[in-house]
């Protein structure tokens, strides 16, 4: 079953026409690189699939439930903290369960016994969602991904808003990858990542569980990561 899938699609800027009649399908796994000349849509298409734009014609559909993490070219800061701090947002969800957890501890403290039987079901669903999402060893997850992605302590200790633009790309991906999404729309990734970055994301998306969608002008990197590549180019895209 596709988790993305458009019909039709067109964007147009005015009289400008980007594309059109576009239709495509990113089915649970796929691993997908799209290459065109600058100017061709390829940001724009990244954008319909996020719901970031709105197309000029046609529809997209999503699968119900499915989790999408985005990557621009540029990332915006998210917060007005720490680079650590923006990170950290993928973690969101946990750090709700963590605060359930602790009030249903309390609760199962000061319940009676009529009443200790629904908070013990209560406590224990949302330990068993915490668990699943990894919230024993998210912190050390976190650790592993800023460094194979080259974000120093003293990086991450750094205002969102005063780091470089390679900078908060990187602390992006991270975020992105840590919320581990059913599917990961990515816009350049690589153009702010050294060597050693760059061969660490090249494995992790091979590994990649779920779909991503990558646009990139790198085709060695495309070459090691997808297989299969889309190509924008005259208003159409090719498979």
């Amino acid at each position: 079953m596709p988790l993305v899938s458009a019909t039709e699609l067109a964007v147009a800027y005015g009289v400008d026409e980007v594309f059109a009649g576009v239709n495509l399908e990113i089915s649970e796994r796929a691993h997908i690189g799209i290459v065109g000349p600058n100017g061709s849509g390829k940001t724009s298409l990244l954008k319909l699939l996020v719901e970031e734009l709105e197309p000029s014609a046609g529809t997209v559909h999503w699968t119900r439930g499915v989790q999408v993490g985005y990557v621009p070219q540029i990332p915006r800061s998210m917060t007005n903290g720490s680079l650590n701090d923006e990170v950290m947002t993928a973690f969101d969800r946990l750090h709700t369960l963590e605060k359930e957890i602790e009030a249903g501890a309390l609760e199962l403290q000061r319940a009676d016994a009529g009443a200790r039987h629904e908070a013990e079901a209560r406590y224990a669903a949302v330990v068993e969602e915490y668990e699943l999402l990894g919230g024993y060893s998210y912190e050390s997850s976190m650790e592993r991904m800023v460094a194979g992605l080259g974000l120093s302590k003293e990086t991450l200790g750094a205002r969102s808003s005063r780091v470089s633009g390679g900078e908060r790309t990187r602390a992006a991906l991270a975020r992105a990858l840590l919320a581990n999404p059913d599917l990961l729309v990515l816009d350049e990734p690589t153009n702010h990542l050294d060597l050693k970055g760059l061969t660490w994301l090249e494995n992790y998306l091979t590994h990649f569980a779920g779909a991503f969608v990558v646009v990139s002008h790198d085709r060695y990197f495309l070459d090691r990561t997808v297989t299969q590549v889309w190509d924008m180019d005259h208003g159409e895209l090719q498979t």
